[in-house]
């Protein structure tokens, strides 16, 4: 009879030590947790809370010591924002009740639990608005002296100049223009990172939006290169009329830099499962596999010396990513170098009408 006393004690001791060294790495992740500089709250799949840090205590303005065993929604103040996150959204941005601005984010832990992540971004947003606002004054003010440089650089047309004086006038004409246009395009994005409300849904006529893109790219090749139109859909893109057709400029107007003399630049457009797909193809320099991620980023060139030889601002493509953000619609980009690009606007469905 003693052996399996013995063996129950034996057991008894091991489950014991399981049960302590289970124990103690719950407590050393919470430890872990609790210094994280971000809020954590770990729920069931259900939304029940069942542990929180002191960091999403303070974010969410909750007690740990009376929320843990409620659902989540029933404890935040503003339940109409975790409503969306309820419904499926896993990221949205709310005010808490000290006026800071909390990130939200839900993460899925397997199929029983679910954690939430809150952070506080209220200094980072502040730090974007102050660059937007210092961007767009500055924008502002600078207008006003190119202008007038601009005035008196047209009246020296009348001048009685020698060779070389016409040549430095043209010159800084021409860094006038150019600057005029970094201004014109600080503007437009500076509004757009403001304004990210989805756009109005005004009929546009692809047909009609992608002719005159060409003409405006023919305009701007000066007839350095071929630009031709292909398997145009008769179709009609929902959306703000000006800011489409600036990002298809903007695009092709790149393509047109970016294209040696003689080359061809095609703009097409095909259905797919995902909706408009609107193309840009032209057989340039083409862009190396390392750089694509980084070629809508503000002022980022692929080749700086031929940019700014013929007149970019470095800001085209980042206008083209926020008024595809404004549209649900996104920037898909394929490239080899020495091969050329084909840059492709993928538009939704809900912004089509299939004529």
């Amino acid at each position: 009879m003693k052996e399996p006393v013995q063996k129950n004690l034996k057991d008894e001791k091991k489950l014991q030590k399981k049960v302590i060294k289970s124990e103690g790495k719950e407590l050393r992740f919470k430890q872990t947790l609790r210094s994280l500089p971000d809020g954590v709250i770990l729920m069931s799949d259900s939304w029940d809370i069942q542990w929180m840090n002191p960091i999403a205590e303070r974010d969410l303005h909750l007690n740990a010591e009376h929320d843990v065993g409620k659902k989540i929604h029933a404890c935040y103040p503003n339940g109409e924002l975790l409503k969306n996150i309820l419904k499926g959204k896993r990221q949205i941005e709310t005010q808490n009740i000290h006026g800071r601005i909390i990130e939200i984010r839900v993460i899925s832990a397997g199929t029983k639990y679910k954690v939430l992540v809150t952070r506080d971004v209220t200094e980072e947003k502040r730090s974007e608005e102050f660059r937007r606002d210092f961007v767009a004054n500055v924008s502002h003010e600078l207008r006003t002296p190119l202008t007038v440089i601009k005035g008196f650089l047209e009246l020296s047309e009348d001048w009685q100049l020698t060779e070389q004086q016409k040549k430095h006038l043209q010159l800084m004409y021409e860094q006038v223009e150019r600057m005029g246009a970094l201004v014109n395009d600080l503007l437009t994005l500076s509004r757009l990172e403001r304004d990210s409300a989805p756009a109005a849904k005004e009929p546009i006529n692809l047909i009609k939006l992608l002719t005159e893109s060409a003409i405006d790219g023919r305009f701007i090749s000066q007839g350095n290169h071929s630009i031709i139109l292909e398997h145009l859909d008769n179709a009609t893109v929902l959306g703000d009329p000006v800011e489409m057709k600036s990002a298809i400029i903007n695009l092709v107007s790149n393509a047109v830099r970016y294209t040696p003399q003689g080359g061809q630049i095609t703009i097409s457009s095909h259905r797919s499962e995902d909706g408009l797909v609107i193309s840009v193809k032209d057989n340039g320099i083409g862009i190396a596999q390392e750089a694509i991620p980084r070629v809508t980023e503000r002022f980022y060139r692929v080749d700086k010396s031929r940019s700014r030889e013929t007149g970019g601002t470095g800001l085209g493509l980042a206008i083209v990513k926020h008024v595809l953000f404004r549209h649900q619609s996104h920037l898909k980009i394929t490239s080899e170098l020495g091969k050329g690009s084909n840059f492709q606007i993928v538009i939704p469905n809900d912004r089509i009408l299939w004529n």
